[in-house]
């Protein structure tokens, strides 16, 4: 439902308020509103009630016995007046007379429980208990509905249904339109941060298992079919080629099963997880990883996403140096400037390369090259810029610089 409908669902629903405040002032008209709303009135209770006394002491008490419903109405008929708006007023009022309705339930329950054991000093005691009731009722009635009291008892209890109608109407529509905004928000926020999310795992997923475990299942299969054909003197050294790569495939799976895991960076730091991803650079490749970090970066500098996508990429070009460059060392250096921009540099002494600008990342990605191209698709989420510098024989820098952090 739209916010004009809302209103005018409001709308009408006022209006039929007024149209039954205005309709019920007249004294004549109080029955037939009672019955349109199907809410019994004081004079059909007592009425009910008669009948019923005069079947319990009368050769017809067994009629009432074979007929313990009528008892059962009965009963329903006091809960629905005691409920209703007339019912709810009188409450109002007069709360200490009006209690006396609440042993009825438990009165007629004695009552049908007397009839069935032939109790008559239970069924006389109960009995005179709901007749005290009924007659405190009545003279509730009489008192609120006499002269010049009519006019005035409905217009507050229709005045009372008037309020409390518009104020529930005015919250419900409140909430359910704060509802659809916060619902919108986190629905936008949720689809961004998703579809980010899977296309940058799938490219990184696809990546690592075509540079990796797909071009080892490659070399593993060839060998296993020349053993097949192989001298006998050569089947020992294949089978040992064969089960060293699989040990092998298996640690790169794990690797990778590994860097699928994101850190948690709402409960640690871009420096902490950097450090924890080149210390175990340095354990898995013996290349050397130091770690500096210049500035106030605290928890709090940069938020989650700059933080994720700073990680991948320190990741990416560590797996580049461990892959293609040779190296020895390559460091990582964070730096926070005075003015605000946050400078990432990581660095290898490596055999270098010819680097390519970001439109041959596309063509390599084409290609089935995703690495520079991911670090290129990262840099354009963080609105950052991204430089590569590399010749052949003098290692590489790539620079990453991300303005607009508050310090």
């Amino acid at each position: 439902m739209g916010k004009k409908s809302k209103i005018w669902t409001a709308g009408a629903i006022a209006a039929i308020a007024f149209v039954i405040l205005f309709t019920v002032i007249d004294a004549k008209n109080a029955p037939s509103l009672q019955r349109s709303f199907r809410y019994p009135t004081v004079a059909e209770i007592s009425h009910t009630w008669v009948e019923i006394k005069t079947l319990i002491f009368t050769s017809h008490s067994s009629l009432l016995t074979s007929h313990s419903s009528l008892l059962t109405d009965f009963s329903l008929s006091v809960n629905r007046f005691a409920g209703s708006p007339v019912g709810i007023s009188y409450r109002t009022h007069r709360s200490e007379e009006m209690r006396s309705l609440d042993g009825i339930g438990e009165a007629i329950k004695s009552i049908d429980a007397a009839l069935q054991n032939n109790d008559r000093e239970a069924l006389i005691a109960n009995t005179l208990e709901i007749d005290k009731a009924v007659d405190t009722l009545q003279r509730v009635d009489a008192e609120l509905t006499g002269p010049g009291q009519l006019t005035i008892f409905l217009l507050f209890v229709f005045f009372s249904l008037l309020i409390m109608i518009t104020v529930l109407t005015l919250a419900i529509l409140k909430g359910k339109l704060e509802k659809e905004k916060r619902g919108r928000e986190r629905s936008t926020a949720f689809s961004r941060e998703t579809v980010m999310a899977q296309e940058q795992e799938r490219e990184r997923i696809a990546r690592e298992l075509h540079d990796t475990v797909v071009q080892d299942i490659m070399r593993l299969s060839l060998q296993t079919e020349m053993i097949e054909t192989a001298a006998p003197e050569d089947r020992s050294r294949l089978f040992t080629e064969v089960t060293g790569g699989h040990r092998e495939l298996m640690r790169q799976i794990r690797n990778i099963c590994e860097n699928l895991i994101p850190s948690d960076f709402g409960r640690g730091t871009l420096n902490e997880a950097l450090e924890r991803l080149c210390r175990k650079f340095e354990q898995r490749t013996g290349i050397e990883c130091p770690v500096s970090v210049h500035g106030n970066i605290q928890a709090g500098t940069l938020d989650n996403e700059t933080q994720y996508h700073c990680f991948r990429i320190v990741q990416e070009c560590l797996a580049n140096v461990e892959k293609h460059s040779g190296a020895t060392e390559a460091p990582v250096l964070v730096r926070l400037t005075d003015t605000g921009e946050l400078l990432l540099f990581v660095s290898d002494d490596g055999k270098g390369f010819s680097p390519p600008d970001k439109d041959t990342c596309y063509e390599l990605r084409e290609q089935g090259h995703l690495g520079l191209w991911n670090i290129f698709e990262r840099a354009s989420f963080l609105n950052a810029s991204l430089t590569i510098d590399s010749e052949e024989g003098e290692g590489t820098t790539i620079t990453l610089k991300i303005p607009g952090i508050k310090t």
